[in-house]
């Protein structure tokens, strides 16, 4: 769809930093999947996907982050989705998918969350 795309990886203080850029859909949803893919052996203290930079994205990209997010929950890895975009937002309220998110305004507030997780009281 767009050769601009961007998926990066980064790691800083032992979270992994997955920052994504452009317009994606199917063909571009993959290089996400792949950086999101779970190291083996050494486990992040987290995942931080990076949003800001998403012009468009298809169900396909919305299929590729609840796939991980599913798999950083079977691996106890927390994952975060940060700067969403208000069409990223939309999206997800569309598709109902907000709740199974964590989801942060900006990349500083995201990676505090996986530092500092808020715990909830216990309903009984």
């Amino acid at each position: 769809m767009n050769d601009e795309v961007q998926v990066t990886v980064a790691v800083a203080d032992g979270i992994r930093i997955v920052r994504a850029v452009g317009e994606f859909d199917a063909d571009e949803a993959d290089a996400l999947a792949r950086a999101l893919i779970l190291p083996a052996g050494d486990a992040p203290g987290g995942t931080v996907v990076d949003l800001a930079g998403v012009d468009f994205a298809d169900s396909s990209f919305l299929h590729t982050l609840f796939t991980a997010q599913q798999h950083h929950e079977q691996a106890a890895v927390p994952l975060v989705l940060a700067g969403l975009t208000p069409f990223l937002q939309r999206m997800l309220e569309l598709t109902d998918l907000t709740r199974a998110f964590t989801i942060a305004s900006t990349l500083p507030a995201a990676t505090d969350l996986i530092r500092k997780p808020v715990r909830l009281p216990r309903q009984r």
